[in-house]
């Protein structure tokens, strides 16, 4: 019998987490869940991924472990976002291990020490504190990537079942955040709160993911299949309706009309 969906993602997830904790032996344990991370369907602002100390009861260890959660959303949009949306979680995991007090006013801002904490694991923070959220539009480096390119080709392919967002939605790593528009993320624009751009490569089937439009004119990002550029793909014409194009032969304009007949007396 095949594997039920649900166990390939939490499978996926571990596998990434596993990863992350190779290169930075620190990370906890965790219990990794998922869901749909918007709060209300009245409101299009979403939550990629929280980490919870201490959540969850472990009886075989005898303890109690974190909860990771990592929403339905952030896998839609592919595995260079997983894996932030991880290691951002990762820095407030490191955190709670090594006692530190990355957040203040019920973990929406973010201070220097998660700072530091996000740039350990991989991600670049932001040069100034925004408004509410402190240091917490930290992004994934081309390093990074680099660092964790096989786990996100794994996500990319895999063809997970996912939830997809609302268009023109406002995304966030963890609690509700506001990115200042006069603090741009440190690839320029607004960083995760701005609209990310859907791009796909030249197979026969093209592969999809979707990136921030500076991190795609950074430098070309090439499909491991096809080799060609992930481009965003050809707008399809549609025809308006109401509307009839005729063609009228090169050289034979149609009659006019005499001037007589356009006359009334």
């Amino acid at each position: 019998m095949a594997a039920q969906e649900g166990t390939r993602i939490i499978t996926a997830l571990e596998s990434t987490w596993g990863a992350i904790q190779k290169h930075h032996p620190d990370v906890p344990d965790v219990v990794i869940v998922t869901g749909t991370g918007q709060k209300r369907r009245s409101t299009k602002r979403l939550t990629l991924g929280h980490h919870a100390a201490d959540r969850w009861l472990d009886a075989a260890a005898a303890g109690r472990r974190a909860e990771l959660f990592v929403s339905g959303e952030a896998i839609a949009k592919g595995g260079e976002t997983v894996v932030e949306t991880m290691l951002h979680e990762a820095a407030h995991a490191l955190a709670a291990v090594r006692g530190i007090q990355d957040t203040s006013c019920a973990g929406r801002w973010h201070n220097r020490k998660y700072a530091a904490l996000a740039q350990e694991l991989g991600l670049e923070p932001p040069k100034r504190a925004a408004k509410v959220v402190g240091f917490s539009e930290a992004l994934i480096t081309a390093a990074t990537v680099n660092r964790y390119a096989a786990q996100i080709r794994k996500l990319d392919t895999a063809a997970l079942a996912h939830i997809e967002a609302p268009e023109d939605d406002e995304t966030e790593p963890g609690e509700d955040q506001e990115q200042d528009e006069n603090n741009p993320g440190p690839r320029g624009g607004r960083g995760r709160a701005g609209k990310r751009l859907a791009v796909e490569c030249g197979c026969e089937t093209p592969r999809r993911m979707q990136v921030t439009p500076a991190f795609l004119e950074e430098a070309p990002v090439l499909c491991g299949k096809c080799r060609q550029e992930f481009q965003p793909p050809e707008p399809k014409l549609e025809p308006k309706p109401g509307l009839e194009l005729v063609l009228q032969p090169y050289g034979e304009p149609a009659p006019a009309e005499p001037v007589a007949a356009r006359v009334t007396p």
